[in-house]
């Protein structure tokens, strides 16, 4: 990974992209993935670069007897070239992940928008609203013309009343 990508995947705050992102577990599971698995390559790059490179090919012929087979090696190591690894494959996997992730998020972002004019609908409906010492008997029944019919029936029966309201507000009266 270049210095920059490092720099920048170090720089990401973790927990708070997963705390702003609760609600997407599998999103929040694919950047635990990576964020582990970046972690784990990172320990062992760290590891590998404070091994200890040079070999004393002297002190193994000292050592050995045969010495044609520290000579062997020696001429192995002479003669090893680093390969270049193709990552095409890699990055054509990640830039799948990638699409993948950024739809994702447009999809999030546009549920979010959504979610978020309701809201802002229902808080400009509950800001223009009147006061209930305000509402008439008319607009009750406007607004839920069964709760008439219920009075209507309850006042035949003679019941005054509501049944469960006792229940669901308790009578806090200390007498």
């Amino acid at each position: 990974m270049s210095v920059a990508g490092r720099k920048l995947v170090e720089s990401i705050n973790w927990p708070t992209i997963s705390a702003a992102l609760s609600k997407r577990s599998d999103v929040v599971k694919s950047i635990g993935v990576f964020n582990k698995k970046y972690q784990e390559l990172d320990r062992e790059l760290s590891a590998l670069r404070e091994q200890k490179l040079d070999i004393d090919f002297s002190h193994y012929s000292s050592v050995l007897k045969n010495t044609a087979v520290v000579d062997e090696m020696k001429a192995k190591l002479a003669s090893f070239k680093i390969t270049k690894i193709d990552t095409s494959k890699s990055n054509e996997i990640l830039s799948k992940l990638e699409a993948a992730a950024v739809a994702s998020a447009t999809e999030y972002s546009t549920e979010l928008g959504t979610r978020l004019s309701g809201l802002i609908e229902t808080v400009k409906n509950i800001e223009e609203t009147r006061p209930v010492i305000d509402l008439t008997v008319e607009d009750v029944v406007k607004a839920a013309p069964e709760a008439l019919t219920e009075v209507q029936e309850m006042m035949k029966e003679g019941e005054f009343i509501v049944k469960g309201y006792d229940n669901k507000f308790p009578d806090l009266s200390l007498s």
